[in-house]
């Protein structure tokens, strides 16, 4: 249902009476109440995940330099130290894979949240800031932290926007297009 929901609102489609605009808000709502849930990953997650990625490019914008390409399950699981301690997926109503992220201890007492992807075709539709949210209180939950990072390419602009929008602010421009972002947790 939620692959319908998602492809029946990027369609287009405008409905008589003025309910126009609030599409978007409902299949957000509706994406929300559908029974989403963060379980811990699996190395075979990893087969849905990894069909995500179309080419070396992709691979290195979801995982970073030291993911081997072209990746499997098994070298993509080892290559990022994944473990049912630090890799969850979201999952929809039918159990669909539908995001995968880590969430790592850092020194300092942070948080770093990882290799963040979500289904593509449902990018843009909330997906991606349940994920996050759900990794912060997971991880939260688990070791007391003052702050979470996370790392992105700058030219992943929807990217960027997500996680501005839930408090990050980036702290550090690398050389390699890359940009480190933090958000503070105390007080918050």
């Amino acid at each position: 249902m939620l692959r319908w929901v998602a492809a029946f609102a990027r369609s287009g489609w405008q409905a008589s009476g003025g309910m126009g605009g609030n599409l978007q808000r409902f299949t957000q709502r509706l994406v929300k109440t559908v029974g989403m849930e963060l379980r811990v990953a699996q190395q075979s997650d990893l087969v849905t995940v990894l069909g995500w990625i179309r080419g070396e490019h992709e691979c290195r914008m979801w995982a970073g330099p030291n993911i081997r390409y072209p990746a499997t399950p098994d070298t993509a699981w080892q290559d990022m130290e994944a473990s049912d301690g630090n890799a969850y997926v979201l999952v929809d109503a039918a159990s669909r894979v539908v995001g995968f992220g880590q969430v790592l201890s850092r020194e300092g007492n942070a948080l770093h949240l990882a290799r963040l992807i979500v289904e593509p075709g449902l990018r843009g539709w909330g997906v991606g800031r349940d994920l996050c949210v759900a990794l912060m209180d997971i991880g939260s939950a688990s070791q007391p932290a003052e702050y979470v990072t996370l790392n992105v390419y700058e030219s992943n602009r929807a990217a960027v926007r997500l996680y501005q929008s839930l408090g990050f602010e980036i702290k550090e421009r690398g050389s390699s297009g890359a940009v480190a972002m933090v958000k503070p947790l105390t007080g918050t």
